[in-house]
């Protein structure tokens, strides 16, 4: 055992020291390249400035496109860096190269992009420095012998390396550049936010890894994962070190803005209320093109930690893949950023990828692989979480069971009717008068019975409600107290009758969409009540499933 223990610690030491290594070596390379190269090149126009009796450029002119050169640059240079390591595995280093042939992204404009984007950087610097030398005469030279370096050596080490895939590839890519929008890969609002968000996420949400070595450095792929927190896509990111295309409810790209940001995240969206082959296209085009594909096999957040049901229609369609499929769990999300808060709070996390399933797949084996990663995903957070909008979770009193008696007082939640009350800890661990101190998902468990709607006909909002109708987009049509009373919803003064009702779902954590069919649906948006608490007593009283 002390043997196996010492193997262990040094197998450990030895990793260490292997990363350490390479992040010192690409630390060398960035400082030669980028800083040491720049100052030899600028050296030798100061001399053929001086040789040439060369003038200086214009003061304005130089530093103005000097410094929007510079950053172009350094903006260009960061997202070819960055889609070659998400896509490719690897870095634009000799000794460090990607392990697959990257064509999306800066790739498909440009064969050599990185050198077309340094020498901008060095043409900014030119700019700054005012040098006409540096502009006229070593930028040129510099760009001419990259060129030869890169058809007589770089492109034939590649040719050896990736054989047909590269050659098809330099026939359909410029060796220079071609104006035009780059196809799927990470764009470049993706690799920027990735690199300023990894560093903040590993500082304010410490991250334990473990089995990454198991998703590789290529795909196509699918990964499934638990969903707790609306973070989960960016942990998921963050500790695969990979890009990932998550399939994702229409709902997130309703706006012009979520669906600008989202599109250029490469999300997928899918329609709830409505068959969306659209998507199930897209989902296996991106899957054609070698991308990794995101999928929240849950459809939407827990509400208490616990795992949520999986549909036999998703099952059925992860059996129809034809592509390995990775379970990935994620711990601790959920103490972060519960659905039922307002914000999230730093804490750490854990992501676990398993080994993958391979197809062909039998519903067993999917079955199988989701109860790895059905687990509760609890945590603890750094700071102290106000329990203020837990009474979306719980819509009644754990104790008395009386609806709508729960509020919060500073980190007390308390109920009106039989004056129970719970505090929450950094783990939500709640503690009652009692002394006992059990999980928040516990102590809501009470909630899921029926029995706690029995023999009750009418349900009344509690608070303003606004009613919408429509599909993709919807219009407000009546606001007002809602009420529920033989099978009809009352909204101020309009009414509706409840019938052919397909689906109730739960979008964000204010508000509840009805399904009608055929893509129609109706949206209660609340401002204070539970929708939760509806979505459970409407299916009850309609007899219908979630």
């Amino acid at each position: 055992m002390h043997k196996v223990k010492q193997r262990m610690n040094l197998r450990e030491m030895l990793t260490r020291l292997h990363r350490i290594a390479k992040w010192t070596f690409i630390l060398v390379n960035l400082i030669g390249y980028w800083g040491l190269l720049p100052w030899l090149l600028g050296v030798a126009a100061t001399k053929i400035d001086r040789v040439l009796k060369l003038p200086l450029l214009p003061v304005g002119a130089g530093l103005g496109i000097g410094c929007l050169s510079l950053a172009i640059g350094v903006g260009a240079s960061l997202w070819i860096a960055v889609a070659l390591y998400l896509r490719g595995g690897g870095f634009p280093i000799a000794l460090l190269p990607p392990s697959r042939l990257v064509r999306e992204g800066p790739y498909c404009l440009s064969r050599h992009p990185l050198y077309l984007s340094f020498t901008l950087y060095l043409s900014g610097w030119a700019m700054i420095a005012r040098s006409i030398g540096f502009l006229a005469v070593v930028v040129p030279g510099f760009a001419l012998v990259w060129s030869l370096y890169a058809l007589l050596h770089e492109e034939r080490v590649l040719l050896r390396r990736f054989g047909e895939e590269y050659d098809a590839y330099r026939k359909v890519t410029p060796f220079f550049f071609r104006l035009g929008r780059a196809r799927s890969g990470p764009g470049v609002l993706f690799c920027m936010i990735y690199l300023l968000a990894k560093p903040l996420i590993w500082l304010f949400f410490p991250t334990e890894v473990n089995g990454q070595e198991h998703l590789g450095k290529t795909g196509p792929a699918v990964v499934i994962a638990n969903h707790a927190c609306y973070l989960d896509p960016v942990f998921l990111t963050a500790s695969s070190n990979r890009y990932i295309r998550f399939l994702t409810t229409a709902e997130m790209m309703r706006t012009p803005l979520g669906r600008w940001l989202f599109t250029r995240f490469g999300a997928i969206p899918i329609h709830r209320y409505a068959s969306d082959p659209g998507a199930v296209r897209k989902l296996l085009s991106a899957l054609k093109q070698g991308e990794i594909v995101g999928i929240f096999q849950e459809g939407e957040r827990s509400w208490d930690g616990d795992p949520l049901p999986v549909s036999g229609t998703v099952k059925k369609f992860l059996t129809k893949l034809d592509v390995p499929i990775f379970p990935v769990r994620i711990e601790g999300s959920y103490a972060i950023y519960p659905r039922w808060a307002k914000f999230p709070l730093p804490g750490p996390i854990k992501v676990r990828f398993f080994a993958p399933i391979n197809p062909p797949f039998s519903l067993q084996g999917i079955t199988s692989a989701l109860k790895l990663i059905a687990v509760r995903s609890d945590g603890k957070t750094l700071l102290p979480r106000s329990p203020a909008g837990i009474e979306r979770l719980l819509w009644a009193c754990p104790s008395c069971h009386s609806i709508g008696t729960i509020f919060t007082r500073g980190r007390t939640v308390h109920c009106k009717n039989c004056h129970a009350s719970w505090t929450i800890d950094r783990r939500l661990r709640t503690r009652g008068t009692d002394g006992k101190s059990i999980p928040i998902a516990d102590l809501a468990t009470p909630l899921k019975e029926e029995r706690i709607f029995q023999g009750q006909e009418i349900l009344t909002s509690h608070g303003h409600v606004e009613l919408l109708q429509g599909g993709e987009v919807l219009q407000r049509i009546a606001s007002g107290e809602a009420r529920y009373e033989d099978e009809t919803l009352y909204v101020g003064e309009f009414s509706l009758v409840l019938e052919n009702i397909r689906s109730l779902t739960i979008e964000g954590n204010n508000r509840l969409d009805i399904g009608l069919g055929k893509g129609r649906r109706l949206r209660l948006r609340f401002k204070s009540d539970s929708p939760l608490k509806w979505q459970r007593f409407l299916q009850m009283k309609l007899g219908i499933n979630a």
